[in-house]
């Protein structure tokens, strides 16, 4: 999945600079039932002629799941294991460029409604002048209840010079029809050279047409400690654009809504399709599949950049993945025994240049 995002901001950092910025930003996603690779760029023009450019990697394992037992079902159905590896990097005009190799090894707690997760990490940072070694564990809960989802996450970091500290984060998300809303307040405890602070963002998600969307964003975020990076309050206005396909923008009507999401497999429908609730933050989602009888069943959609990939063959006729699967209008096609393509019979379909007929999916 490739994402293109373009910002106008403005900016006030907490050394006392104002700036307004122009920003471009683009990231690209492979996901697999038990992996999953990300990459994002980051080009900001500052309105004094200064620059900043950020880059990330990641690359994250899942183990296979886990169920839980009687006992622990009420709060969470699976377990899995995941450890990942990041590393980013930040250089700026005037400045020593930064970069930070983050090692993490975490539990994830999986539930329809609910989830959590704990872990641990390494982190390996230069921030201009010095390296530092610094040691994190975080923990995270989740709780879906409609259309609203409420988290709340813990952090607490030991810094290579001896301060310890920890941030506290809750945040809200929930939908108004096609519009998103998402709110957060944190908090740091333990900073030494300057107490406890605070800081929180609102942001608003808007439909164009189809695919476009626009956001808007005010709130504050705290200095990176790790990077030596300061803290600041911004104001942002972004129009996104998924996948960059600006052709296919102009060409294709906005499809009629699809019926609302089934909470269950209707299983006197072959080929019914239902995307779940996030399972976490990074929007993780349950695909299900009712196909009897065929031998293989693959998953063809916009949010996997249109490579097949595989669901898990269920005992009563059923097929499974997890995949991380974003908000909004997907497309996404079946493809039965790695011959046949197929559209899931309980959404509706549209033409499509390269797959013939493919269903329209929005998810919440």
């Amino acid at each position: 999945m490739r994402t293109r995002d373009a910002s106008v901001a403005t900016i006030r950092y907490d050394n006392g600079l104002t700036a307004g910025a122009l920003t471009l930003f683009e990231a690209i996603s492979l996901q697999r039932e038990r992996s999953a690779t990300s990459a994002f760029g980051l080009l900001s023009l500052f309105d004094d002629g200064r620059w900043s450019l950020q880059g990330a990697l990641e690359s994250a394992r899942r183990s296979r799941a886990v169920s839980a037992s009687p006992g622990w079902s009420p709060l969470f159905r699976a377990v899995r294991g995941e450890v990942a590896l990041n590393v980013g990097s930040t250089a700026q005009a005037g400045f020593m460029p930064t970069l930070q190799t983050t090692g993490h090894a975490r539990m994830l707690f999986e539930h329809e409604s609910q989830g959590g997760r704990a872990g641990a990490a390494i982190a390996r940072s230069f921030d201009g002048r010095f390296w530092q070694t610094t040691v994190m564990t975080d923990a995270s809960l989740w709780r879906r209840r409609g259309a609203t989802l409420h988290s709340v996450t813990t952090t607490v970091m030991q810094l290579g010079r001896g301060d310890a500290l920890a941030d506290v984060v809750g945040g809200a998300e929930w939908s108004r029809g096609r519009s998103f809303y998402a709110a957060s307040l944190g908090t740091r405890l333990g900073e030494s050279e300057r107490g406890t602070v605070t800081w929180g963002t609102f942001t608003v998600t808007l439909p164009l047409r189809e695919d476009l969307w626009t956001t808007f964003s005010v709130g504050t975020f705290p200095a990176d400690l790790v990077q030596n990076l300061p803290g600041a309050r911004y104001f942002a206005f972004t129009l996104r654009l998924p996948n960059g396909r600006w052709p296919e923008l102009r060409r294709r009507p906005l499809p009629p809504p699809p019926p609302p999401e089934p909470p269950v497999l209707p299983t006197t429908e072959r080929l019914a399709l239902v995307i779940g609730h996030p399972l976490d933050s990074l929007q993780l989602r349950e695909i299900r599949v009712w196909a009897p009888g065929v031998r293989v069943v693959e998953l063809v959609a916009d949010f996997v950049d249109w490579i097949p990939v595989p669901l898990i063959r269920q005992p009563n006729g059923e097929w499974r993945g997890y995949y991380r699967v974003p908000p909004g209008l997907h497309r996404l096609n079946l493809r039965l025994d790695r011959e046949e393509l197929d559209v899931p019979a309980n959404w509706p379909s549209e033409k499509d240049d390269v797959l013939g007929a493919v269903g329209v999916v929005i998810v919440r």
